[in-house]
C-alpha cells in the first residue's frame, strides 16, 4: 500500500490552506488530501455568509482575522487571482448602551473602524426608533448609531479556496474526491498480534483510515473535518471539544433591496456594507450579482445539537422569526421574497468561540472556527501547519508569531470571544 507522510481529510478552507502552508516550508513531504464530495470547498466552506472581518473582542482572534485578510488582500491584488474580494464594510447597529461602551471604544482604538450617527443609519433606510409596544414584546433595541469595520467586507469562498487547491497542485499534493473516511484505526505501535489490541498498556497509533475506497496510510493525519470530526474522533475517545449549531441563509430580494444592496453606508452608488441589527444579532450579506441580501442568524438557545449530512433551510424559521424582525427596521421587506436558501453548520466552540488546534497521538485536529472559517482560514491554517510540522511558534502574513500551544487543549490561552454572529 501507498504510505504518504500526512493525510488531511476534508478540502474545505482550513484542509486546504493547512496543507498548502506544508508544502510551501517542505516541498518534499508526501501529501494527500482525501475530501468526501466531488470537489473542493463543498461543506460549510460553501454554504457560509462568506464574510470578513477583524472586529474582535478578543486579542488572538484580531491577529488570526486581520493577518488572513491581508493575505487574501496580497493574493487578490498582487498575485492577481480575483477572490471576489470586495471592502464593503461590516456595519454592526447598535442601540446607546452599546454604543457609549468600552468594548466599542477599544475596538475603534486597535482596527480600522468609525461610528456612525443614528442620523447616517436613518438615511441608508433603516427604521432607528421601534415602538414602545413592539420593543417590549419583541426585545427589539432604538439605534443609536453603528460601528463600521472598514477592512471588511465579502468575497467568494469558491475563489479562495480554488487558489488554495491549484496551488497545492502545482507543489505536488494530491486528492482523492468521492472518498468517504468511515474510521480512524486505533492500533498498538508494536504490534503482537493478540486478539483484542489495544490493550491499556500498549503504546497506541492511528495506523490507517478505512474509507469507502479501501485503507489509506499515513505517517500522521490531520483532521480538517468541521462539525463531523466529533463522528471519527468519539470512536476512538478523543474529545475535540465542538458541538454543532446549524446555520441557515435566506437570499431575498425585492425593488426597494436591489436599490439598496448597490448603495454604499453613504448612499453613493457601491455596495451595502454587511450589516448586523441590533437585539437578535441578525446579519444581512450584500450580494451584487443577484442585486439581494443573504439573511441568516446564528441562534442559541432552542436551537439542537443535531448534525445532518444534508440540513435543509427551513421557511418557518425565516418567516416567523428573521422577517418578523427585519421589517420593523427595514419596511421594504415587507414587499421582498426568498428567491433561494441553504443550510450548514457551525462547529461551535461552546467555551471560547476560536478554533481548536491540537494533537493527540499522531493525528493532529483544526476545528471550532464558531462561523469564522473563512476569515480566519489562512492564519489557522498556517498554525495546524507548524503543529503537524513540529514548530513551536507560527509565523502569520505580516511577521507576527503565535504560539502553536495557545490553540491547544492543554496549555490553550485564547480570551472568550465575545463578538460571534
Amino acid at each position: 500500500m501507498e504510505k504518504y507522510d500526512l493525510i488531511i481529510v476534508g478540502a474545505g478552507i482550513t484542509g486546504l490552506s493547512t496543507a498548502y502552508h506544508i508544502l510551501d516550508e517542505n516541498r518534499d513531504m508526501k501529501i494527500k488530501i482525501v475530501e468526501r464530495a466531488p470537489t473542493f470547498a463543498q461543506g460549510n466552506t460553501a454554504k457560509s455568509d462568506a464574510a470578513f472581518r477583524d472586529i474582535f473582542t478578543s486579542d488572538i482572534n484580531y491577529k488570526l482575522s486581520s493577518s488572513s485578510i491581508n493575505f487574501y488582500k496580497h493574493i487578490q491584488e498582487d498575485l492577481k487571482f480575483n477572490l471576489g474580494m470586495k471592502f464593503n464594510g461590516y456595519l454592526f447597529l447598535l442601540d446607546k448602551k452599546n454604543m457609549e461602551s468600552e468594548t466599542v471604544k477599544q475596538i475603534t482604538q486597535k482596527t480600522e473602524s468609525i461610528l456612525i450617527e443614528r442620523e447616517d443609519i436613518s438615511r441608508m433606510g433603516f427604521k432607528t426608533s421601534i415602538s414602545q409596544e413592539i420593543s417590549s414584546v419583541m426585545n427589539l433595541k432604538n439605534i443609536a448609531g453603528g460601528l463600521l469595520g472598514k477592512n471588511c467586507g465579502i468575497l467568494e469562498p469558491d475563489l479562495i479556496s480554488s487558489f488554495y487547491e491549484s496551488e497545492l497542485r502545482k507543489m505536488g499534493a494530491e486528492f482523492s474526491y468521492n472518498t468517504t473516511v468511515r474510521k480512524l484505526s486505533l492500533e498498538p505501535a508494536l504490534k503482537l498480534d493478540f486478539p483484542g489490541e489495544p490493550f491499556i498498556w500498549q503504546e497506541k497509533t492511528i495506523g490507517h483510515l478505512e474509507t469507502n475506497r479501501g485503507d489509506m496510510f499515513a505517517d500522521n493525519y490531520l483532521l480538517a473535518t468541521d462539525v463531523w470530526t466529533n463522528y471519527l474522533l468519539d470512536p476512538i475517545g478523543i474529545d475535540s471539544h465542538i458541538r454543532p449549531k446549524k446555520r441557515q441563509v435566506f437570499q431575498v430580494t425585492g425593488k426597494g433591496i436591489r436599490d439598496m444592496v448597490m448603495k454604499d453606508y453613504t448612499g453613493e452608488p457601491g455596495l451595502f456594507p454587511f450589516t448586523i441589527l441590533p437585539g437578535p444579532m441578525i446579519d444581512m450579506r450584500p450580494d451584487p450579482r443577484s442585486e439581494s441580501f443573504w439573511i441568516s442568524f446564528n441562534d442559541d438557545i432552542g436551537r439542537d445539537f443535531s448534525l445532518e449530512d444534508d440540513p435543509v433551510p427551513e421557511m418557518d424559521f425565516y418567516e416567523k422569526n428573521l422577517l418578523t424582525v427585519i421589517r420593523e427596521y427595514l419596511p421594504i421587506f415587507n414587499e421582498s421574497k426568498v428567491n433561494s436558501s441553504w443550510a450548514g453548520y457551525y462547529s461551535m466552540n461552546t467555551i471560547d468561540g476560536t478554533y481548536y488546534i491540537f494533537k493527540e497521538l499522531n493525528v493532529g485536529v483544526i476545528t471550532g472556527s464558531s462561523g469564522s472559517g473563512i476569515m480566519k482560514g489562512d492564519a489557522a491554517g498556517r498554525i495546524a501547519a507548524a503543529m503537524m510540522l513540529g514548530n513551536k511558534k507560527a509565523r502569520l502574513y505580516g511577521g507576527k508569531e503565535i504560539d502553536v500551544d495557545d490553540l491547544g487543549i492543554k496549555k490553550r490561552n485564547v480570551q472568550m470571544e465575545n463578538l460571534i454572529i
